[in-house]
């Protein structure tokens, strides 16, 4: 193998580097034409202008002319322009290799440690070993879901024990179910009473950006905020993402999908009547103007009876939908209205695509009505059809009862006398189970722009 320089070209030392251009052949060497020279120059040109860009690693792009001699791949007419990254190779020291033993000597008394000469352990809480974290932007990103590891750990298996009962939705849209005018007006402009009912502070509020707490005070006497509660789906991802609870609402042909309800932290388990029951629990605040100019609305979801109407409309023109399309059609309702977005945590993007209640009041009493809503108390009828609150008590002795109690008073606990058996027999009957929805649940207070403040 024989290396032959062709030429260097120089250029203004100012505009243009100067170079020189090798042509490795095999073999006898050959003289070349002028032509080939200057091919070979532009060729050199157009490397090294590909490199000079920047300085990283480049992939170079070899384009030969029509005059250019067939060139020969291989590894060894690559020049690299600067020296490859090297790996560092961390190597026992040599004090330490001297002091290796064999394998099957026995250990020394210095290595051997008693347990008294060991530091105590910070924590010996292994739970978490027995758990995989799911990350998969399902509905709560985090949560934790325990494996059976063996007969140890788990639960022992009952074959005469019955299956855990899995909860229907209901996905069918909610504006008949909520009474109808679903906006109430604010109808008094009468100062609210700070010493009615005492601020909220059963849990620890979290500030959404861009504000960083405490809660900004205003002198506007016309300032406005307003509660948010979900009513089924999930509120936008932001919001999720901090805490805020989600709902759903329980299938009304489920037998006993009323006792059903309940609320945790992340979600809000409604009935058709419990959300019959806030709507006017809700109307009883309004009423009783000791809050201020309050504001009613229920907004239903609009992207979710968009998709939900078109799909019935395609099962409507196939025809007569038989039993298998039904089940089919109420399962993707379920999936559609429970689990609305794919978007991370299972949030919404927008609060247009859950159903939820807006209370709208002076931004002065806020915190004052978070702890009217977390009052909210009903009981159920006999039939699930009939309520023992609001209407068995003075509306103003609610507002006395909490002011003095401070928080375990509310429209249902007000009547507490037990009622007779009618049959004479003496004993008191017992009573239902009391439902407190919103004990627990997290909601978002909104700015006057419907930006979010806080989740409390």
């Amino acid at each position: 193998m024989e290396e032959i320089t062709h030429a260097q070209l120089s250029y203004d030392a100012q505009h243009q580097p100067q170079y020189i251009v090798h042509h490795i052949q095999y073999g006898t060497p050959s003289n070349f034409t002028q032509t080939v020279n200057k091919a070979l120059l532009q060729e050199g040109a157009n490397l090294v202008k590909q490199v000079r860009t920047e300085e990283i690693w480049h992939n170079v792009e070899i384009k030969a002319g029509y005059h250019t001699p067939a060139l020969i791949i291989s590894s060894r007419i690559v020049t690299l322009s600067q020296p490859p990254p090297q790996a560092t190779i961390y190597q026992a020291a040599p004090a330490v290799t001297k002091t290796l033993r064999d394998w099957l000597e026995p250990p020394t008394d210095e290595e051997i440690y008693a347990l008294d000469d060991l530091e105590e352990f910070e924590s010996t809480d292994l739970s978490g070993l027995l758990c995989i974290t799911y990350d998969n932007g399902s509905q709560f990103q985090g949560k934790k879901r325990c494996l059976p590891l063996d007969s140890e750990h788990s639960e022992d298996f009952d074959q005469d024990k019955p299956s855990r009962k899995i909860l229907r939705l209901d996905s069918d849209s909610l504006l008949r179910v909520i009474p109808q005018p679903h906006i109430q007006l604010s109808n008094s402009f009468m100062p609210p009473r700070f010493d009615a009912i005492q601020a909220y502070d059963r849990t620890q509020t979290i500030f959404l950006p861009p504000y960083t707490g405490p809660l900004p005070s205003t002198n506007d006497d016309f300032s406005r905020r307003a509660w948010i509660i979900p009513a089924r789906g999930y509120l936008p991802s932001a919001w999720s993402e901090s805490g805020a609870s989600s709902a759903v609402v329980l299938d009304p042909e489920e037998p006993g999908s009323s006792l059903e309800m309940t609320t945790t932290g992340s979600t809000i388990k409604w009935s058709h009547f419990a959300l019959k029951e806030f709507w006017k629990y809700l109307n009883t605040l309004r009423d009783l103007k000791k809050l201020g100019s309050l504001g009613i609305s229920f907004q239903p979801a609009q992207s979710a009876s968009l998709r939900l109407r078109r799909e019935k409309e395609n099962l409507s023109s196939l025809g007569s939908p038989d039993a298998h399309q039904l089940q089919g059609l109420h399962v993707a309702e379920s999936l559609s209205q429970s689990l609305q977005s794919s978007t991370p945590s299972g949030a919404s993007s927008s609060l247009r695509d859950c159903d939820y209640f807006k209370v709208y009041h002076d931004a002065k009493i806020s915190m004052h009505l978070r702890r009217a809503l977390d009052l909210f108390t009903f009981r159920l009828g006999a039939n699930e059809e009939q309520s023992v609150h609001l209407e068995q008590f003075e509306k103003a002795e609610f507002f006395e009862q909490s002011r003095e109690s401070g928080v375990t008073s509310s429209p249902s606990s007000v009547h507490s006398k037990e009622t007779e058996n009618p049959e004479g027999e003496g004993r008191p009957k017992r009573k239902k189970p009391k439902y407190c929805l919103l004990r627990g649940a997290r909601l978002v207070l909104v700015d006057e722009r419907s930006r979010g403040v806080l989740i409390a």
